[in-house]
């Protein structure tokens, strides 16, 4: 009884051992590769799972981690093609897409990221000694080809990696840009010249701008106030034609014209609220003398007052007129003879 114990404890000693040396688990993360005679097989194994083997030594397993990482790359300075230095870091996106390919140019993991890392900083050097410095730093946007540079550099790393060690490049990217100090004046410098050349070019355009409207406007001003003259010369030339036809009826009447003007100077000196003292011997204070529209002129004054106007203003000189002849009649009794009198009229409007 005791020999049967010690025979099944054996035996599952046995097969516990071949389980554990035939078989092998891959994860969900893992891509496997089985080994045999140290040979790696064609295909990789990708589907999680129990899998089975042949035992050591005749067959081997090497695990890889499948998930895609990042790898960073350490800041340093880089030459552009115009001689000027800048500070560049980048990342790269990566995933082992064929274990068997990074099995055979690596010994392990660590020494095909180390590959890896000195192949972006390769491509990166490369491809920026190839482009200018505004094409990385300027306040141009249209100069700024940052995307531009990227996908290039994105492009050859992945050629290279995927052909040489198996490893496909999912992204890559510029994670930090500067300058040194020594170089940050010289750029500061260029930036304010071109921002000055460009401020310049709008002041031209803007002065240019204005010198058009301001042309514009005087021709139309110049024009206007030419359709204006014509019209205010067409206006007096009509004016010129009416008063050129009174004129014709003034000298078939040329004693209404003088008593008119008279009248209408009467009138001028009157509008203000004035005291005038005037001598009623001269025009054309005259119309004031008593005997001025006497009997020896009964047929003039009859034309006279046909042609003059009813109104409020010949109303008005006319009681004005009447006061001028009393007042003159008491002064002149006054005074005994003395000079010739004059009128004293509270001129009101």
């Amino acid at each position: 009884m005791k020999n049967t114990w010690t025979i099944l404890t054996s035996v599952f000693v046995i097969l516990v051992l071949l389980a554990y040396m035939c078989t092998f688990e891959v994860r969900s993360t893992e891509v496997a590769i089985i080994k045999t005679a140290g040979r790696p097989a064609d295909s990789a194994i990708h589907e999680p799972g129990l899998k089975f083997k042949l035992p050591w030594p005749i067959q081997s397993v090497v695990k890889y981690d499948n998930r895609k990482r990042v790898l960073l790359d350490k800041t340093e300075e880089t030459g552009t093609r115009d001689e000027k230095t800048i500070i560049l870091s980048t990342y790269t996106i990566w995933q082992i897409d064929d274990p068997s390919k990074f099995h055979e140019n690596f010994p392990n993991e660590d020494e095909g990221i180390r590959k890896l890392r000195t192949l972006v900083q390769t491509c990166k050097n490369q491809e920026v000694g190839k482009r200018l410095f505004a094409e990385f730093v300027s306040v141009d946007e249209s100069e700024r080809k940052l995307r531009d540079i990227e996908a290039t550099i994105m492009q050859t790393i992945r050629t290279s990696a995927l052909d040489q060690y198996g490893v496909e490049v999912l992204g890559f990217g510029i994670r930090k840009l500067g300058v040194p100090e020594k170089v940050t004046s010289t750029v500061f410098g260029s930036m304010k010249a071109a921002q000055q050349a460009k401020a310049e070019t709008y002041v031209k355009e803007g002065e240019a701008r204005a010198a058009q409207i301001i042309a514009s406007a005087r021709a139309t001003e110049e024009a206007i106030l030419a359709e204006a003259q014509k019209k205010v010369s067409q206006i007096e030339a009509e004016a010129q034609q009416i008063i050129s036809q009174y004129y014709k009826q003034f000298d078939r009447h040329p004693e209404l014209r003088i008593f008119l003007d008279q009248l209408q100077g009467v009138i001028n000196g009157l509008k203000s609220r004035t005291t005038i003292i005037f001598d009623t011997s001269g025009p054309p204070f005259n119309l004031f003398e008593e005997n001025f529209m006497g009997p020896a002129t009964d047929a003039r004054s009859s034309d006279v007052a046909g042609s003059v106007p009813d109104g409020d203003d010949a109303e008005g000189v006319q009681d004005d007129a009447a006061a001028g002849t009393a007042e003159d009649e008491e002064e002149s009794q006054a005074s005994a003879g003395a000079v010739r009198p004059a009128v004293a009229a509270d001129a009101r409007p």
